[in-house]
């Protein structure tokens, strides 16, 4: 191949990361015409293998100096170095992954009793991650991810399976962490009331530096079309003007709280509380980038990134609980109740989830933060084509209404979770105990992946709700789940050498989505129907109906009585064991799967769970 068109920059990079083969394959050849001549190129088998290293240093150090009975002043620091080598794929050589990591953490912390009922702790925090991932040979940055179908040259994303050449379309990438953590809490003991109030304070920066396909992707089907530059697919990603590969997000969060547990009755004891939580908006470093972006573009305002959703400042998060233990009941009652050993627990509590910094990235590989280019099919100088537009500046856009874009509602904020749980608690005899108890958790507000531009039923995805707009996916908060659950227990406390423990949990899980993505394989994130999302409502992929496990632990009473190294040695040890059984995870009948459903991206987009489909693998 070098002799027939070893001058084609196609050919180049096939011979610079492709070794020869290792076995030849009998009968198995490519044809080849190349200036003038044809020869049949004669194709072998190549494997490979690689050794993962994995190192890690990790060192501590610990402070803590006591002023006084009264106050108590303590530091910790924790460096973790890692470097990890030799995963990922193994052929072609060169490929394996190789990355490195750095975790470093830091706290102090200053305790204060100003009295025997008032204490204080204030507490401050730093963490710090820096990672990169990449390949052992810098070179295949240099070219696109390369597929040969003919040759076995396959897949796209870094995985063990993948034989293309190049680097996979998912790297490089790296990231860079930085929190801090202001923490103030306050503890007042006063009578029957012991109250709790006090304020967490974070700051969140981190930076990302990847891009799915920004070294470009190309795709051919012979060895033919290679040396002639003739790809089935091409295709590369470019950061607009005003944007960068690398994506910083800084933003604030507070958090504040109260709390008492009031203990009315030697028997009856009550907790109530009050959070305020600012989750903080990750979304605002993209109104100034956006801003960028329609200058660069002239001041068109299709670049724009809208809608932006503004901080959300309304997450109040109550609780409530309460812990009563029964008498001694009359009648038939004692039998119930014991003398005081039967306890009645109960509570409500509301939170919220954190913010969803995975819309922001996904938004940012998109456009308008990025164009994307596809060159046509059997595209002729591919190979040069994506390189040129690789070195160069970001295409001109005819029309950036029909791009594919990702973006949030514009009142996209917290979802938050409520919880509801009852239960009684009975002492059976010394050491053992049963309970019977009913916990339950509705979402609200959940975050969905949905498609903002559907396209019309009938048209057989040709014609959108919008025709003035491209593929638009959309995250909101606009599914909703339930879960129910029966949850009983008994226990054994340790004695005579023996304890145990066995739980069972009857339940029934519901949901709308049951992930932003796909949950599984036979899950996906869209609804079947963006014009009635309800319908999707069914069984979770996370639904386990029935959940059993047990768990002991037996300590062997052997050579107790001896002292020196003979106790140590043969003393002291135990015997444990555990047994979970569940039910599988629901699937749906492949019967049910409609082909004619068109997800956002136009392609078929399978079947979420559908009731009376409903299978489970116990």
């Amino acid at each position: 191949m070098s002799q027939l068109a070893g001058d084609r920059p196609t050919v180049q990079a096939l011979l610079e990361h492709l070794p020869a083969a290792q076995a030849p394959v009998a009968g198995r050849s490519a044809p080849l015409t190349a200036g003038g001549r044809t020869v049949a190129i004669p194709l072998g088998t190549l494997s490979g293998s690689s050794i993962v290293n994995f190192n890690d240093w990790q060192w501590s150090a610990r402070v803590d100096h006591r002023f006084s009975d009264r106050h108590t002043l303590g530091g910790r620091y924790l460096y973790d170095d890692r470097l990890n080598s030799g995963d990922g794929q193994k052929t072609p050589p060169g490929l394996t992954t190789i990355q490195p990591q750095r975790r470093q953490a830091a706290s102090a912390f200053l305790n204060s009793s100003f009295s025997p009922t008032i204490f204080n702790e204030l507490r401050f925090s730093y963490q710090r991650f820096a990672s990169r991932t990449t390949a052992a040979n810098p070179a295949a940055e240099r070219i696109p991810s390369m597929i040969v179908d003919e040759l076995g040259l396959r897949r796209r994303l870094a995985a063990v399976s993948r034989t293309g050449i190049g680097l996979p379309d998912n790297l490089p990438r790296s990231g860079f962490s930085e929190h801090y953590q202001l923490q103030e809490t306050i503890g007042v003991l006063r009578g029957p009331h012991y109250m709790k109030f006090g304020m967490d304070f974070w700051r969140r920066y981190q930076i990302t530096r990847a891009l799915s396909q920004v070294r470009g992707h190309v795709r051919y089907g012979t060895l033919q079309d290679l040396v002639n530059d003739v790809a089935q697919a091409a295709s590369i990603v470019r950061p607009m003007p005003g944007e960068g590969i690398a994506k910083s997000s800084k933003f604030y969060e507070f958090f504040f709280f109260l709390q008492d547990e009031w203990r009315i009755h030697p028997d009856f004891t009550i907790t109530y509380g009050l959070r305020y939580e600012s989750p903080g908006n990750p979304f605002e470093d993209l109104r100034s980038v956006s801003d960028r972006i329609v200058a660069g573009a002239g001041g068109d305002q299709r670049f724009a990134v809208r809608p932006l959703p503004k901080t959300d400042s309304n997450n109040w998060a109550p609780r409530f609980g309460f812990s009563y233990r029964f008498g001694e009941g009359p009648g038939l009652l004692r039998w119930l109740t014991g003398a005081g050993k039967l306890v009645l627990r109960g509570g409500y509590s509301r939170s919220y989830d954190s913010p969803f910094l995975l819309a922001t990235g996904d938004m940012r590989d998109r456009f308008p933060f990025a164009l994307p280019t596809t060159l046509e099919p059997r595209a002729r100088n591919a190979f040069q084509r994506i390189q040129e537009i690789r070195g160069s500046i970001v295409p001109s856009v005819e029309n950036p209404d029909q791009l594919t874009r990702v973006t949030v509602s514009a009142d996209f904020r917290s979802p938050y979770a409520e919880q509801f749980a009852l239960q009684l608690q009975r002492e059976l005899q010394k050491d053992w105990a049963v309970s019977l108890g009913w916990i339950a958790t509705k979402g609200t507000a959940l975050y969905q992946n949905t498609d903002g531009n559907p396209t019309l039923p009938g048209s057989r995805g040709t014609q959108r709700a919008d025709p003035t707009k491209g593929v638009v996916a959309t995250f909101c908060n606009c599914t909703s789940s339930i879960y129910h659950s029966l949850q009983t227990s008994l226990e054994k406390r340790l004695s005579n050498n023996f304890s145990m423990a066995a739980h069972y949990t009857w339940s029934a899980f519901i949901d709308g989505a049951s992930d932003v993505l796909a949950a599984s394989n036979t899950d996906v994130a869209l609804s079947q129907d963006a014009f009635n999302r309800h319908a999707s409502r069914a069984r979770s992929s996370y639904d386990r109906p029935h959940r059993f496990t047990v768990n002991g632990v037996y300590e062997l009473p052997l050579h107790q009585a001896y002292q020196g190294a003979r106790g140590k040695i043969l003393g002291g040890w135990q015997l444990s064991g555990f047994l979970t059984f569940q039910s599988g995870a629901p699937f749906p009948d492949g019967q049910l799967t409609s082909s004619n459903f068109l997800n956002q991206w136009g392609t078929d987009g399978g079947s979420r769970r559908i009731v009376l489909a409903l299978r489970y693998l116990f």
